[in-house]
């Protein structure tokens, strides 16, 4: 899916690879879990909150209480925490899980689910636990396209168009469609904030390969 963030205008959608063999829309109907590409409304709630991108957390082992006895230990798979302090812009370019769960400890996970919410992803459930922040709940692909249309957009969105006019044989406009109104999802600076900590993810961090 493609989508123009000034609009909201969806510019392509392949629900699946051949109709013939697989009639099941991938775009809109799919449900999967989003993981990593959920963190940006983690950080970006901690900035709305009045966070800053310079501010620190110790990337260091977490240890997260989920109540009667249990734990959730959230690690960077085979990489150790390097016990240093690491910004948070840092913390998501590098995608560092022990960063972001400590940032949602701070942030809360239902602010985080609100914001996602606001942002786009409207029509699944998102459940308000720790693990949320790494990308629990499944979620549409429609649903994360609108949300980080939002971004794009300075923290406004609009919800996706599939149809600009309806035309008769002849040409003639039947009818038009205006662009969604805007609404306001995320605050500017925070929007602007972290419209540019996502911009390290390519230029620095886990995205560096595109």
């Amino acid at each position: 899916m493609a989508l123009d963030p000034k609009s909201g205008a969806v510019l392509a959608w392949v629900g699946s690879r051949d109709y013939g063999s697989d009639p099941f829309d991938h775009v809109q109907a799919a449900r999967r879990q989003p993981g990593s590409t959920f963190k940006p409304f983690v950080y970006g709630a901690a900035f709305a909150k009045g966070m800053l991108p310079t501010d620190t957390l110790m990337d260091a082992a977490v240890q997260i209480p989920l109540g009667g006895g249990r734990f959730w230990r959230p690690t960077d798979g085979n990489a150790p925490p390097s016990g240093e302090p690491m910004q948070l812009r840092d913390g998501l370019a590098y995608s560092k899980n022990t960063i972001t769960a400590q940032l949602m400890q701070q942030v809360g996970p239902e602010r985080v689910a609100q914001l996602a919410r606001a942002m786009g992803v409207r029509e699944s459930r998102l459940d308000p636990v720790p693990a949320l922040a790494l990308g629990t709940s499944d979620v549409t692909l429609k649903e994360m396209v609108a949300a980080y249309g939002t971004i794009a957009s300075g923290g406004r969105y609009r919800a996706p168009t599939v149809i600009a006019r309806i035309e008769d044989k002849n040409g003639k406009v039947l009818e038009e469609f205006k662009p969604a109104s805007p609404e306001l999802a995320l605050g500017l600076t925070a929007a602007q904030e972290l419209r540019d900590a996502l911009r390290g993810v390519i230029d620095k961090g886990t995205g560096t390969a595109i």
